[in-house]
């Protein structure tokens, strides 16, 4: 009786022990996970950093495998899509450059820099009518949030707004076109109203590339 007393005793003490290692295997587990997700940001801005520092001395291939990395960790990024974009653009495959702008569009909708990006190659490439849209969705979300006191750099509202006088010039729009021009006067009363004559507006927001 007591040899079977202490043999259920040790399997239950063996049982407590199995789950407490299991519970604590899972809240490792967790763990992980956590930070996994809150490193996760961290870990694309760095990555993005390391593209951009390519881009800049033309290693563009450097480049583009680092944002590949990036969209290993985020696949959903879209400031990465964005900047696999502007690769994809500045090596002159404008194809992998629109799906990686829409890409970058469809992630995250608000993003002015990809819309505004997006826009300005259909008007390089003669497409105005895709262009419009695109604008249209910057202008939508508004004037830009910029910071700091005497700010004078350019946004993408703005710049977008110049395009769309531009676009609906082009398409011989009147009535929209002097829509945009009254509302670049409202937000803006300090441009300049022959702007929209030129293809390239005097300054590019920053960060365009």
């Amino acid at each position: 009786m007591e040899d079977r007393l202490k043999v259920y005793r040790e399997r239950r003490e063996r049982g407590r022990e199995y789950r407490e290692a299991a519970a604590k295997g899972c809240y490792s587990l967790i763990i992980i996970v956590v930070a996994l997700i809150l490193l996760r940001p961290v870990m694309v801005g760095q990555i993005l950093s390391l593209a951009s520092a390519y881009s800049s001395v033309g290693l563009l291939d450097d480049s583009l495998r680092q944002c590949n990395k990036a969209l290993l960790i985020d696949g959903d990024s879209s400031e990465v899509w964005r900047r696999s974009a502007q690769v994809y653009r500045a090596q002159g495959d404008r194809e992998l450059a629109y799906g990686a702008y829409r890409k970058a569009m469809d992630a995250d909708p608000a993003n002015r820099a990809a819309h505004f990006e997006l826009g300005r190659m259909y008007v390089e490439d003669d497409r105005h009518p895709l262009a419009i849209p695109c604008f249209e969705q910057v202008r939508r979300l508004g004037p830009d949030r910029i910071t700091g006191s005497g700010c004078t750099r350019a946004s993408y509202h703005r710049a977008s707004l110049d395009m769309l006088m531009l676009c609906y010039e082009k398409e011989g729009d009147p009535a929209k076109l002097e829509l945009v021009l009254r509302e670049a006067r409202l937000f803006y009363p300090d441009g300049d109203k022959t702007e929209r004559h030129s293809a390239r507006p005097a300054e590019w927001p920053a960060g365009d590339s």
